[in-house]
């Protein structure tokens, strides 16, 4: 709570603005009781604002709960007003809700007033301590309230005179002239000189550099820090970034980082995660979020399983109530009662669950959730600020929204762009200027509104810029830090009046981009050169350890690869290392329809349209089948989809995994060929290694061959391209676990071994099915590429096995990307899209390697 006016220390002499919490000290109040109106809007809804509620529940309770404080301040006993007196109409309407609202609310009072009303009922001589005003330091456009508490405390304590801040610049200066009245209608113009200086700057970062830059400059010409001001709207941790770095002290930044509403947000995420389809990203947030009952490690952890799509929540497993919670917190709520039940036994199990409850706008009743009112209704607060710290020495850090705490000499106001000094003014959301007028003549009360905040905004300025005595230096930022263009603010045209030979007020503005660093007004460095990086070696040697035993079985051998991770080693050994390390890159964003997600989705599809063992589907019922299979592999493993703004590509996804589904209907009926596996895992050993791997289909042929397929979510060309150069690994490679196999009790690899066995892939996309190893008969659907589809990428496997084997890891180059694409027909995504670490140690090409 701002206080504008400042008190004395009766001791020590010191003026300072006094604050809620040294006010409820030397007073003994009370603790305050919360002040929360947003709870009594949604449970008893006036019929003013019922309508808007209903439709945006969130924007009704800030407006509303804005005028509503704004009416407590403008009592002075803060105590609820009387409406009797006010004619009937619109105005008396809306005011007589608010204080009904306000008396619904019992003895609270919005954050800050509480200690205001226990001193305004407190009898003479309950204070610990004197606290006598400074004379002439109240602002005139003060609230009631605290005019009322001003006038209780130099009642009983009476008043002690300011210490002089001097009679502003000196005359002539055209800091003078601003100070003289920013709406004067007549102005002394001259010609622009040091005391009024305007300059343009990158972005707000630039900006606090500058400041920074321009209080050590003032310092080394022997400035005392308290005499200089920096005035800021903004975030204050660019300019405790900049102003730490030139080791200059910055007096009034907050105590505290401001405090996200975490309660707001683990009620929001809860709904959100309870309204299918459910978003990983919200799962994420809960497993990670403070308020759920388990370790913050554990909760990173399951936050990070869970961005990689794996929901299971293993990570608690041996937490029994912990993992029920997380059931909890999965399981979706389709009716209301279902919904409460889910919320009240989440709730009972979080840190400051009854807050997060109480934060729920759960209607009662039956019936399915109305999820977009329900959401709409969760109010999640801004962050909250702290206390400021103000000290003595250091350079007084002024927020814009309030009066300057103390004079200063060299004033630098640090983001002068559109909407600041002055601020812009906002109406108030319940009532007209009209309206505010006729309630002051008829009850005395003086609410804010857009005139009266036109006034205030203007008065404070002006106070800020009389509070200076030699200079003002105003910062204009180009763009904000996302970018976006910004505009210079409207007091610049106020402020460029007193200038004379202006052609438009822009042109006071001095560009600093435009003037080389010798001709900057403040000193300036240029970054240290970044000092060569060492050379990257060839390889990085592991002394001989074999890196191929990074992972071991419960029985001591070696954890078998796969043919996936076999392709990540042939592109790259350091991503292949990453991912035996669990270091693997892991992106947190949300939800999308990647290649991954439309392979997945039509995978299970396939699987289950195609079982084995069974005969072919009818042509006429497969789309039917198709369809089901489809909603089911949607809600099990993209359920984002099933959202209403995804629908476009739910169903062009769906026409193709159909087309898709018919074509392979017909080659299985064109080839005779049967299905004996879906989703079979297969071991065996091949090139030294253990290997195993889940193959997609196998098919038997009427010779009683084996064609093991692997469905790919793309087209035929780039595959054969591939395979043409001989650079195809993965499908070649389950033939090669059948030559060598590791069966194991119960499963079906029995009868696939001492089968003939070639190896296909079926191109969804657009139907092509490419073979290898075996002769199929010509005229039908597959096309036979050859015996020699992996003949150089296994030369090349072998030779990385036998380095990784040796623990020698060998490092790519930048010329590795275009020789994957131009040698072996494909794009190696392990250096395109996988981790930094790997591009970060990417060599530079020989001449001989380019």
């Amino acid at each position: 709570m701002f206080y504008p006016f400042l008190v004395a220390d009766p001791f020590s002499g010191l003026r300072y603005r006094l604050n809620d919490a040294r006010l409820s000290e030397l007073s003994l109040a009370p603790v305050a009781l919360p002040w929360n109106p947003a709870a009594v809007i949604r449970a008893t809804p006036d019929p003013v604002w019922a309508d808007s509620l209903a439709n945006a529940p969130s924007e009704t309770i800030a407006a509303v709960t804005a005028a509503l404080e704004d009416l407590v301040l403008a009592t002075p006993d803060l105590r609820p007003p009387s409406c009797a007196v006010l004619p009937d109409g619109r105005a008396a309407r809306h005011l007589t809700a608010l204080v009904a609202l306000w008396q619904a609310q019992g003895d609270t009072l919005p954050e800050g007033l509480g200690p205001v009303r226990h001193v305004l009922e407190l009898p003479h001589g309950g204070f610990l301590d004197p606290l006598p005003v400074v004379e002439g330091s109240l602002d005139p456009l003060a609230p009631a309230a605290m005019q009322a508490l001003h006038a209780r405390l130099k009642d009983e304590f009476g008043s002690v005179a300011a210490i002089s801040p001097g009679q502003g610049a000196r005359e002539g200066t055209r800091l003078r002239a601003v100070q003289a009245g920013l709406l004067a209608p007549g102005v002394m113009q001259g010609h622009a000189d040091a005391t009024l200086q305007v300059f343009g700057l990158r972005d707000p970062a630039a900006c606090a550099d500058f400041a920074a830059a321009r209080a050590r400059a003032l310092i080394a010409q022997g400035i005392a820090p308290r005499d200089i001001a920096v005035l800021s709207a903004g975030d204050p941790r660019h300019l405790a970034r900049a102003f730490a770095g030139q080791g200059v002290p910055l007096s009034g930044l907050p105590v505290d980082a401001p405090e996200r509403d975490v309660v707001g947000e683990t009620a929001l995420h809860i709904l959100l995660a309870k309204r299918p389809p459910t978003p990983a990203m919200v799962l994420a947030g809960l497993a990670h979020s403070p308020l759920m009952p388990w370790a913050a490690q554990i909760g990173r952890d399951l936050a990070e399983t869970v961005v990689k799509g794996d929901f299971r929540g293993q990570v608690l497993d041996t937490f029994p109530d912990h993992k029920a919670l997380w059931e909890d917190l999965r399981a979706t709520g389709s009716t209301l009662p279902q919904l409460r039940f889910l919320a009240d036994r989440i709730c009972a199990r979080l840190v400051e669950g009854e807050a997060v409850r109480a934060r729920m706008p759960l209607p009662p009743g039956e019936g399915t959730p109305d999820w977009e009112a329900i959401l709409r209704g969760v109010q999640v607060l801004p962050a909250a600020g702290a206390e400021m710290l103000r000290t003595l020495e250091g350079v007084s850090l002024w927020p814009a929204g309030e009066s300057p705490w103390r004079p200063c000499r060299h004033l630098i106001v640090a983001d002068f762009t559109e909407g600041l000094h002055p601020a812009r003014p906002k109406a108030n959301p319940l009532f007209l200027d009209s309206e505010i007028e006729a309630i002051a003549a008829s009850t005395g009360l003086r609410l804010r509104g857009r005139a009266a905040g036109i006034a205030r905004s203007l008065a404070l300025f002006q106070e800020q810029l009389g509070a200076a005595t030699e200079s003002v230096t105003f910062l204009v930022p180009w763009r904000d830090l996302a970018g976006a263009r910004l505009a210079p603010s409207a007091g610049l045209s106020l402020v460029a009046r007193v200038v004379s030979g202006l052609k438009d007020a822009a042109d006071l503005i001095e560009d600093i981009s435009q003037l080389p660093p010798q001709d900057w007004p403040v000193p300036h460095h240029l970054p240290a050169p970044v000092a060569a990086a060492a050379p990257l070696p060839e390889a990085i040697d592991f002394g001989g350890r074999s890196l191929l035993a990074l992972r071991l079985e419960a029985d001591g051998r070696i954890v078998p690869q796969s043919p996936s991770r076999l392709e990540t080693l042939v592109v790259s050994p350091l991503a292949w290392l990453l991912g035996e390390l669990g270091a693997e890159h892991t992106v947190w964003a949300a939800e999308t329809l990647d290649v991954m997600t439309r392979g997945t989705i039509a995978h299970h599809v396939f699987e289950h349209a195609f079982p084995e063992d069974a005969p072919l589907p009818d042509p006429a019922n497969l789309p039917a089948m198709v369809e089901a299979l489809f909603e089911q592999a949607v809600a099990r493993h993209a359920g984002f989809l099933r959202a209403a703004a995804w629908e476009m590509e739910r169903r062009a996804l769906h026409r193709e995994i159909l087309r898709a589904a018919l074509l392979w209907r017909d080659h299985l009926e064109t080839l005779g060929a049967r299905v004996v596996g879906n989703e079979i895992w297969l071991r065996g050993e091949a090139h030294g290694i253990r290997l195993h791997g889940k193959a997609d289909a196998i098919l038997e042929l009427p010779d009683g061959a084996l064609l093991v397929v692997d469905h790919k979510k793309s087209g035929t060309a780039g595959r054969r391209r591939r395979m043409e150069a001989g650079w195809d690994l993965q499908a070649g490679l389950y033939r090669d676990m059948l030559a060598r196999p590791e069966p194991r009790e119960g499963d079906k690899m029995h009868r696939l071994i001492g089968r003939t066995v070639g190896i296909a892939y079926h191109l969804m996309n657009d139907g092509g099915l490419l073979t290898s190893g075996l002769a199929l008969p010509t005229g039908g659907p597959a096309r036979d590429m050859g015996d020699a589809v992996n003949a150089k990428v296994i030369e090349h496997l072998r030779k990385r096995l036998a380095e990784v084997g040796a623990g020698r890891l060998v490092l790519n180059t930048t010329a590795d990307e275009a020789a994957f694409k131009k040698e072996g027909g494909f794009t190696p995504y392990a250096l395109t899209d996988g981790s930094p670490i790997v591009r970060a140690f990417l060599r530079p090409a020989e001449e001989t390697e380019a």
